[in-house]
């Protein structure tokens, strides 16, 4: 095994050490910091990251990846109402917060290492490569942490100073948290309410003494037994302001002092048993009559929510990455010593096509991944900016708000692509790995079947891989009904590029996007069928109008609800494929990566295509006569 999962690994360094936009990070991360407390240059920045990543991958290898399959079979417990961490899970632990790593983004105002996000990323990614379950916990320090800053810089409280942070109504928490005496949880999941979030029933009530009780029950929190808990609860009258409008965000903790005593706030009511992420613990959780504190403005808690999500669901992505990585070196490992009909099974045709398709989808889902974290950092940071500290000139406020309102489309964008990608790409390759090794990956004397045991959970948390294909759809569907002139435009030029652009890469990129707009296309005409007739005699420019007064969602955007999916593997191979030509540009010696990966995926976005194209109208059909059914039994009752 390697004593170092950061510096054995090339194409990981090759992102840290050519492709990371370190200037205008840094640029913005040391924006107005005092000499004497900022590096003294971008070099000394870059070389501090570095080193921190070496002293982080050192770790991984000697200490978790080694102790993995120990805290696999050592699962948390639950005794008299206290969550008990595996021993070997709690030790580690201990040894983590001896690094002092928790605080990587957190600003040096607040006692943090102030680095770019990406390193912590990155970090993530090595972290999941040695034991998936460290890593989320790892997380629950520095995430939530990040999140009450994020919730902070939007609160009037807060004293920000020459652009600089100096102060938070959060600081105890955040400091305990990346200081690793506790860590936060992030709690949605209900009962009857997992992605479907508008059916939350906790709710919260503000009393006469001007505190905020809540009552209910939560289930499936990642790291649940944690000291600050995120929570969603509703706090308006549900007959008025019903779903996610009459929910609002609160920060409980577990316990308080009262009278000189420690008194039980949340009660934990039950630890899951799983099949993977054993060391991890999965909680459910009772509030009854709990004490919290609102976070921003009552209503704004699902708003608040996505906010703590979106970097959480490219950390997801990372977590999966680490997956990917661990599966893609235990199966080259494996077919290069094994030996059959006379020669290595890397040698066999069918087994090295495997390979050569686990080893390109790792390194262009972390493509992927690196582009989509640093376009949400600056999108973050320069927000900050634009709120905290905007320029005095009024041309600079106007191009700074163009940045950013590019910087958040841009992000948004390829956020869901990235939890798609890396939760779901992390099952294949585990499952392929398994395969691969064939009865050896079924045993527990390899990591195959961990790794898979460990994947499966990927697609389902933070968000399932159908919520963020939904989310894409939305958004690409939503675009291009609010501008229809600038999306044919976009047709028109992928199409004459496919077939006249010089460069090989353009034309195979462009092929890629004709793929994906000729999806979208099918999509909305299916959408639009039953009122094209009114439709077609508009402008396309009043088509929104047309096509989206007077509807029912459940019924109209049925098309659009059935095809989500493959037009997300679409919209996934064309972003990849788009970060792998853009790496290729940097350094031609990748052209390779872009050149294969693409091949692969115009072969799969055309049976997407053809797919979307074809399949569904039966379906739809039926449902849609189930549906008229139960409405028609409904109403006689």
């Amino acid at each position: 095994m390697s004593d170092n999962f950061y510096t054995d690994n090339a194409d990981l360094r090759f992102h840290i050490e050519k492709r990371v936009d370190w200037p205008a990070l840094f640029e913005v991360v040391e924006r107005k910091a005092a000499a004497d407390e900022r590096p003294a240059s971008l070099e000394e920045a870059r070389e501090t990251y570095e080193d921190v990543l070496k002293e982080i991958g050192k770790f991984c290898a000697r200490s978790i990846a080694p102790g993995a399959r120990t805290i696999d079979g050592e699962p948390t417990q639950l005794a008299d109402g206290q969550v008990i961490e595996a021993p070997t899970f709690a030790k580690l632990f201990k040894s983590i917060k001896k690094l002092q790593v928790y605080g990587l983004p957190v600003p040096r105002e607040l006692g943090g290492l102030n680095a770019p996000a990406v390193v912590y990323m990155a970090a993530s990614e090595v972290m999941a490569r040695a034991d998936v379950s460290v890593m989320t916990h790892f997380g629950f320090h520095t995430g939530v942490a990040m999140s009450l800053i994020t919730y902070a810089l939007r609160d009037p409280r807060t004293v920000v100073r020459d652009g600089r942070l100096v102060s938070t109504p959060y600081d105890q928490p955040i400091a305990e948290m990346i200081g690793g005496k506790e860590w936060g949880c992030m709690v949605l999941t209900e009962p009857g309410a997992g992605s479907d979030l508008g059916a939350v029933r906790t709710f919260a009530k503000y009393g006469d003494d001007g505190v905020w009780r809540m009552s209910g029950e939560k289930i499936y929190i990642t790291s649940g037994h944690a000291k600050y808990q995120l929570v969603l609860a509703r706090t308006e009258d549900e007959q008025k302001v019903p779903g996610l409008k009459g929910l609002s965000l609160f920060l409980v903790e577990r316990f308080f002092e009262r009278d000189g005593k420690r008194v039980e706030n949340v009660r934990m009511s039950k630890v899951e048993h799983k099949i993977g992420h054993h060391g991890s613990p999965t909680c459910s959780l009772v509030y009854e009559d709990s004490v919290g504190t609102l976070i921003g403005k009552r209503g704004e808690g699902f708003e608040l929510m996505l906010v703590m999500m979106n970097f959480a669901r490219i950390a997801v992505g990372f977590e999966g990455l680490g997956i990917m990585e661990a599966s893609t070196r235990l199966t080259t490992s494996y077919a290069r010593e094994r030996v059959t009909m006379g020669k290595t099974i890397d040698r066999h045709e069918m087994v090295a096509d495997f390979l050569e398709d686990m080893d390109l989808w790792t390194r262009g889902v972390r493509s992927l991944l690196f582009r989509a974290a640093q376009l949400t950092e600056l999108a973050q940071r320069w927000e900050q900016v634009q709120r905290h500290d905007p320029p005095a000139d009024e041309e600079e406020r106007s191009r700074l708000e163009r940045k950013v309102k590019r910087l958040k489309r841009e992000a948004r964008n390829l956020t869901p692509l990235c939890k798609y990608a890396g939760s779901e790409k992390a099952v294949d390759l585990a499952r392929l790995s398994m395969q691969v090794l064939g009865g050896a990956g079924y045993t527990t004397e390899y990591d195959a079947e961990k790794l898979l045991r460990d994947a499966l959970v990927l697609p389902i948390y933070e968000g399932t891989s159908q919520i963020q294909a939904l989310m894409a759809l939305k958004d690409q569907i939503g675009a291009a009904l609010a501008n229809p002139q600038k999306f044919l435009s976009k047709v028109a030029k992928a199409n004459v590029n496919r077939l006249t652009a010089k460069e090989p890469l353009e034309r195979a990129l462009s092929r890629l996007y004709a793929y994906k707009y000729s999806a979208m296309q099918t999509i909305l005409v299916r959408i639009a069928s039953k009122k094209l007739r009114k439709a077609k005699a508009m402008p396309l420019g009043h088509w929104p109008d047309a096509l989206f007064s007077q509807w029912d969602p459940k019924l109209d955007f049925a098309p659009g609800l059935l095809h989500a999916e493959r037009l997300c593997k679409i919209l996934v191979d064309v972003e990849v494929a788009h970060s792998l030509v853009l790496d290729a540009e940097a350094a031609p010696e990748r052209r390779w990566i872009a050149e294969r990966f693409m091949a692969r995926a115009d072969r799969r976005c055309r049976a997407l295509l053809a797919e979307i194209e074809e399949h569904g109208d039966e379906l739809l059909a039926d449902l849609a006569e189930r549906t008229a059914q139960e409405s028609a039994t409904r109403g006689a009752s």
